[in-house]
């Protein structure tokens, strides 16, 4: 975006069928060991990239909140569009009903509110709260082939969702989905097909990339094989440069990815290809 300072970057107590949430997202300390400082800390940033990587994904909500927080001029016309590059949809609903959700004002309520998330529910909680407004998801749909934005089939009448039908009722849903990167770039021509997508009112736009997304047959919790680093890495490059973010929110995730060393694998492709200096990462 052209006028932020910051230069952009460049280089449903629903069902829901591919929820993550039925593996837990607490991994112990132990199984972090081996791997130097690749994951020396379960949150780290590259400042002057404006890049945060979190080992699970929740945590990808606070670094939007920080990202307003920043630059409270860029989201003064509304939230930002979301571009949700992942294996899962990420779309459970009760996100909306984390305590403190509502009245974030700094970074540190922030990241209160992202611990109480889970690594199914943050998308909806940024929607809420008004840093994200629309979503464009990048999803394989062989864990979950629902489309995200038809709510038709939730009982909004009852009682549970009625905090849910209450922001309904101010704003909608919206977005668009596409099963995989390569379906993303056929299905976008010009440059001007891009920005319609991503930001028809110049809005900001935010990468959220999940490392599980590079994982072959991510259906398959337990094989651990992923995509050719050839093909990982043509991927990264087209999400890229095919739009100069505002933002760019990472998660690990390594027990979606199999395992830690797939994982570091996949982050140091995306280290080399979005031009991220280890030594240059910091703790957040």
């Amino acid at each position: 975006m052209s006028n932020g300072s910051a230069a952009p970057i460049r280089s449903k107590w629903m069902s829901n069928a591919g929820s993550k949430r039925e593996t837990s997202s607490k991994i112990p300390a132990s199984s972090r060991t081996g791997l130097g400082s690749f994951f020396a800390s379960d949150r780290f940033r590259y400042p002057s990239e404006r890049v945060y990587v979190s080992r699970n994904h929740q945590w990808a909500y606070a670094a939007w909140e920080m990202a307003r927080l920043a630059d409270s001029a860029k989201f003064s016309s509304g939230g930002a569009t979301l571009l949700h590059v992942d294996a899962h949809l990420d779309d459970t609903w009760d996100g909306v009903l984390a305590e403190g959700l509502f009245a974030v004002n700094s970074p540190q309520s922030a990241l209160e509110v992202a611990g109480r998330l889970e690594i199914d529910n943050f998308i909806w909680a940024g929607w809420a709260a008004g840093v994200i407004d629309r979503v464009v998801y990048v999803c394989p749909k062989g864990l979950d082939d629902s489309d995200p934005f038809d709510l038709s089939g939730w009982n909004l009448t009852g009682e549970q969702l009625r905090p849910l039908r209450d922001l309904l009722a101010k704003k909608a849903y919206t977005g668009h989905r596409f099963e995989s990167v390569r379906e993303l770039r056929e299905g976008l021509g010009s440059s001007g097909d891009v920005r319609k997508l991503l930001a028809p009112q110049d809005q900001p736009v935010i990468l959220d990339l999940d490392l599980d997304v590079f994982k072959l047959y991510p259906e398959r919790l337990e094989d651990r094989e992923l995509m050719p680093d050839d093909r990982v890495r043509e991927e990264l490059v087209y999400l890229r440069d095919l739009y100069p973010y505002d933002l760019l929110t990472v998660a690990l995730s390594p027990s979606f990815c199999g395992g830690e060393e797939n994982s570091a694998r996949l982050l140091g492709l995306v280290r080399e290809v979005f031009g991220l200096a280890e030594e240059e990462s910091v703790p957040w």
